[in-house]
Formats: structure tokens, sequence, C-alpha cells
């Protein structure tokens, strides 16, 4: 709850949904322990098989995802948008390029919304993968998408001029232009006084 909350504070659009706790049985080393893990009680390496006590917490976008196409155009060298990962695990938009694929495309206007009143535009998914942070161990560790496959991602895009699809998390304040689409829309609200 400690990772959620600092989220929310940080200004990610989340809804607190459901907690759950579960019995898991790690196959991996993990970066909390430094010990090295596998199934089914068997030994890898002379190291125990360690069943952990997991809690699962769910949560769903603000309101919306909003899904917007970035069209390049000839000439182009990207899209036009700077992305940065916040200590949270979240990627957010920090900047938008003015006559960029990413201004064309609506998410000037989304970014600079969000950002009159202290949100952050976070990109949940990118070309229908997604970008959330997927596990938080005590330690604060945070397991989160590969950076680098993010940017090869766009590079790769924009070299072979492609158009690229990104689905952006919204507060329910946050207008969508013409050609902004809106996806699965909960029926909750944010949290008060954000």
């Amino acid at each position: 709850m400690a990772w959620f909350s600092a989220a929310v504070s940080s200004g990610v659009p989340i809804v607190f949904v459901n907690i759950q706790t579960e019995q898991t049985l790690n196959v991996e080393k993990t970066l909390c322990t430094g010990k090295e893990l596998s199934w089914g009680g068997q030994k890898s390496n002379n190291t125990p098989v360690q069943i952990l006590q997991g809690i699962r917490l769910w949560f769903l976008p603000g309101v919306a995802e909003i899904l917007l196409e970035m069209i390049p155009e000839p000439g182009e060298t990207r899209f036009g948008m700077d992305i940065k990962r916040i200590d949270e695990g979240f990627v957010c938009v920090c900047s938008v390029t003015k006559g960029s694929a990413a201004e064309r495309a609506g998410l000037s206007d989304l970014y600079e919304e969000a950002n009159k009143v202290g949100h952050l535009l976070v990109i949940s998914r990118l070309e229908g993968k997604s970008l959330m942070p997927s596990s938080v161990c005590s330690m604060g560790l945070i397991h989160c998408c590969d950076h680098n496959e993010v940017k090869d991602t766009l590079i790769s895009s924009i070299d072979e001029m492609d158009s690229i699809q990104i689905h952006l998390m919204a507060w329910p304040n946050q207008t969508h232009s013409s050609n902004t689409k809106a996806n699965g829309v909960a029926n909750l609200q944010p949290p008060k006084g954000l």
C-alpha cells in the first residue's frame, strides 16, 4: 500500500480496486533476497526453495485508457514526445514537441491538461504491450517494463515511418480531442483531494 500511496501522491491516475494475498513460488533470482529459487520443492545450485506469502494489488486507470495513434510524416526522425520512468515504475510523458506526430495525435492537449492539475500523463500500453509495473518487493524494488525495449519499439516505428499506438491513463476531468478514443471506462472515481 505504501507503493500505491506514493504513486497516487506523485500524480499517477490509478484507483484502488482490491488486495489479495496468495502463496507464490518464485523460480528466478530475486532482487529482494538475492537467492535463487526453483519449482516443486527441488533445489537449484544447492539453494532451498522458498514459498513466499505474496500480495496482489489490483488497480484501474482513474477512469479510462485513452488510445492515441501517432503517425509520422516524411522527414520526421522522432514522434515528438519525451518520456521518463518515475520512482514508482510508471512511464510518463514529460514533454511534447510542437508540430510533431505526438502533438497531431492530441498528446499535447492531454499532457497540458494533466499538468495543470498536477497529474502525470502515464503511458499504460505501447503497441498493445503493458508498460505498467508488475511487482514490488518489500524492500521497495520494482519490476518494470524494459526501458530499452520501449526505446527500440519507438525507434523501429519511426525508422520504418510506421504509425504507433499508445494508451494513456486519464482522470475524469481530462477531455478527449476528436482524434482520441477512450477505452475501458471504469465506474470508479479518483480519490478525494487529487
